[in-house]
């Protein structure tokens, strides 16, 4: 079987960009004769301190942590056929061990779903928006064989610095997320589903969901999903981690 190398940040079904473009394509991979080796740096336990305010020596042990991890991935590269970027390879802006991935036989594909080359950082890690790289991105996309971008929008700017473009959407598992029939309900839900780095998005539309609240009262309600520590006193919303089984 061929050896594939898949790069991530975080555990199985922890990120929806890996759940919908990496992980739901494991089983077809492994039928199609692919060994898949994930690799990534983020444990259950490292996630609850990374998105918390302060505990700087326990975030600096994560990053320690995560360069021995792909120092230990540079070091076995060349056993892989292919190796498989999901966003980025490290926690800060520096494109090192991307680098050094890349200089094997393997090719290199590098996929991306999302407007990434934007500076965007979690309220919690502020103090270290320093350590972000805005370009990073670009020099990814340059150095890669082959990138797969979420939509037009991310191939058009991948162009501009690789024409080895192509669009692969995000998509469903149709087997596992089955459409249902409408129901008539007394009380409409109008559902967010986000993270804890993107929840201050959801914060834009709040001056419309007043005015529908204002204007449809209990017949509407709100569900946050994704950050289970946001609150909104004025809409009733608590909201409510993301699980695989409920969510």
């Amino acid at each position: 079987m061929k050896q594939l190398l898949i790069i991530t940040a975080h555990r199985k079904d922890r990120a929806p960009n890996q759940r919908f473009r990496v992980e739901q394509y494991l089983d077809f991979l492994k039928t199609n004769g692919f060994n898949c080796h994930i690799s990534y740096l983020i444990s259950e336990g490292d996630d609850k301190i990374l998105y918390q305010p302060g505990k700087y020596f326990s975030k600096a042990l994560i990053v320690f942590k995560a360069a021995v991890k792909r120092f230990n991935d540079v070091i076995h590269r060349n056993k892989y056929d292919l190796i498989f970027v999901c966003r980025e390879g490290f926690l800060t802006g520096t494109t090192l061990f991307e680098e050094l991935l890349h200089k094997t036989k393997a090719p290199m594909i590098y996929d991306f779903d999302d407007a990434i080359w934007h500076f965007d950082v979690s309220e919690a890690n502020k103090n270290f928006g320093w350590m972000k790289n805005p370009g990073k991105t670009a020099r990814l996309i340059s150095m890669a064989d082959l990138i797969f971008a979420g939509n037009q929008y991310l191939l058009d700017y991948a162009k501009h610095h690789n024409d080895k473009v192509v669009i692969i959407p995000t998509t469903i598992d149709t087997e596992e997320y089955k459409a249902v029939p409408f129901q008539v309900k007394d009380v409409l839900c109008i559902g967010w589903s986000g993270s804890i780095t993107t929840i201050r998005h959801f914060e834009m539309a709040i001056p419309v969901l007043k005015a529908l609240k204002q204007k449809y009262g209990n017949r509407i309600c709100f569900k946050v999903i994704g950050d289970k520590n946001y609150f909104n006193a004025d809409l009733n919303i608590q909201g409510i981690a993301w699980t695989k089984e409920t969510n």
